[in-house]
């Protein structure tokens, strides 16, 4: 129990992490770092995790993360995607948008937590990605 409301902290932290990091307003190459730091912190080396797909991501989860933090990782996982292609530029920004729809509807499903959150992303990016 006591580690299931760790991790819940954790994840909680990460959130306002990914929230702080998308209202700086800093030059890209200062952005970029940020988020190496924020996948370090949280989930793992950034360039083994962010050139992945999202099937590949779901394999790696099931293969290095334990099972009881895989599902809130792999959330972390999409909303380092989405903050990362709310600043890139096309193509990029669209394929870390829907990579990052893919993990989050992944959890959605597969989580059997529901989060108001998660559909509110998911709804963005898909907004976001259709008004290309």
């Amino acid at each position: 129990m006591l580690q299931r409301d760790y991790f819940i902290r954790i994840l909680q932290e990460f959130m306002a992490a990914v929230q702080r990091f998308l209202e700086k307003k800093e030059e890209e190459g200062k952005r970029d770092e940020a988020l190496r730091d924020l996948y370090r912190q949280y989930i793992g080396n950034y360039d083994d995790l962010r050139n992945l797909t999202a099937e590949e991501a779901i394999a790696y989860a099931h293969d290095v993360w334990e099972t009881d933090r895989r599902m809130g990782k792999l959330e972390m996982l999409a909303g380092l995607w989405h903050a990362e292609g709310m600043y890139k530029a096309d193509p990029l920004r669209t394929m870390l948008l829907e990579k990052a729809f893919q993990l989050y509807d992944y959890v959605d499903t597969h989580s059997g937590e529901y989060s108001l959150t998660r559909k509110e992303r998911m709804r963005q990016i898909k907004e976001q990605t259709q008004a290309r």
